[in-house]
């Protein structure tokens, strides 16, 4: 029980660290564990009750104009998860994203062109997004979906289905499930 206090003690510090790094107010961010942090040229919104597990890493940086981050009320980031903000990366309230997933709307490269190729991502509200998937630039989840573990999402997602596969396709539709 006491180790359980402690544990929950340290991840709002952590989260409390978080919050003045990256001037959003938030009513509870609980951070636990390592967390790296990469903001330049940058907006971060974050909503009330998130959790970030260790080894996520959350990079925000803009090139030519600032790249943004918002993050809805109530998001579940699990451990090693990387979200990779360019130009803009949209989690909508109630979200799940698990272990080991990959949000990214950037190339990180300039291929046969001048500048680096962005597209913002919207992820809807109350999206499950399983273990080890890859939300690619330029996509929008719909509200309520599940992203399949392992799948990665190149195209657009419409509200509740199912989506599995690599590239990601719809598998089930009209499916509900609540956070």
């Amino acid at each position: 029980m006491f180790l359980a206090r402690m544990r929950y003690l340290m991840a709002l510090i952590r989260g409390f660290f978080m919050k003045r790094r990256l001037k959003v107010k938030c009513k509870q961010l609980k951070v636990y564990g390592k967390c790296r942090l990469i903001n330049s040229n940058s907006k971060v919104s974050f909503g009330d009750r998130i959790v970030v597990y260790p080894n996520a890493k959350i990079s925000v940086v803009g090139n030519d104009k600032k790249a943004e981050l918002v993050i809805g009320t109530h998001v579940i980031i699990g451990p090693d998860t990387q979200i990779h903000a360019g130009e803009r990366v949209t989690i909508g309230e109630d979200t799940m994203i698990s272990w080991g997933c990959t949000i990214i709307d950037r190339d990180y490269h300039k291929l046969n062109s001048e500048t680096e190729k962005t597209r913002p991502i919207n992820i809807g509200k109350s999206v499950w997004i399983c273990c080890n998937a890859t939300i690619m630039k330029g996509v929008t989840i719909g509200e309520g979906s599940v992203v399949a573990s392992g799948a990665v999402v190149t195209k657009d997602v419409p509200p509740h289905c199912v989506v599995a596969g690599n590239p990601a396709t719809v598998v089930k539709e009209n499916i509900y499930w609540k956070p």
